[in-house]
């Protein structure tokens, strides 16, 4: 399956909360503000699709569109945010646990498979806002593919 393919297989399992649209100058903007480019496979999710924040796989996603900002949000690093720090070293934050847990849930831009695939990773909030560090407590998935491909199959 192609990444579009994928992208619109994962976006069909929530019909109502993932809304087709097209983002391409948005995506455009929000990589302008980071230090690397987004994976092929998120690009692809966040160039046609909306959503407001949604829970999938044990992660909290933030809200990507016109109305919800929360990636543009992270992407700018505010003074006193945990991308403050991430961001620098390396970690774009994409949401949290669906647990309600405040740790970030990040693409390592610092590794990558093939194809700049970052995998996905928990990063210990307390660490970053105590200690002024990232501290990846673990992976969660190899990649947003790989989290696309099992979600798809699985439900």
């Amino acid at each position: 399956m192609d990444t579009e393919q994928l992208a619109d297989a994962f976006a069909s399992k929530f019909k109502g909360a993932i809304r087709p649209g097209d983002n391409t100058l948005r995506l455009r903007d929000l990589e302008s503000k980071l230090p690397t480019r987004l994976p092929p496979s998120f690009q692809s999710f966040l160039s046609r699709y909306s959503f407001a924040p949604f829970d999938a796989s044990g992660i909290s996603f933030f809200g990507w569109g016109p109305t919800s900002p929360e990636l543009f949000e992270v992407a700018l690093a505010q003074k006193g945010s945990l991308s403050e720090l991430l961001l620098p070293a390396g970690y774009f934050q994409i949401g949290r646990p669906d647990t309600g847990s405040f740790d970030a849930v990040c693409f390592d831009m610092n590794t990558q498979k093939q194809n700049r695939e970052y995998r996905i990773v928990l990063a210990d909030h307390e660490e970053i806002l105590s200690n002024l560090r990232v501290k990846v407590s673990f992976e969660l998935w190899p990649s947003f593919r790989d989290f696309m491909e099992t979600h798809t199959k699985s439900r």
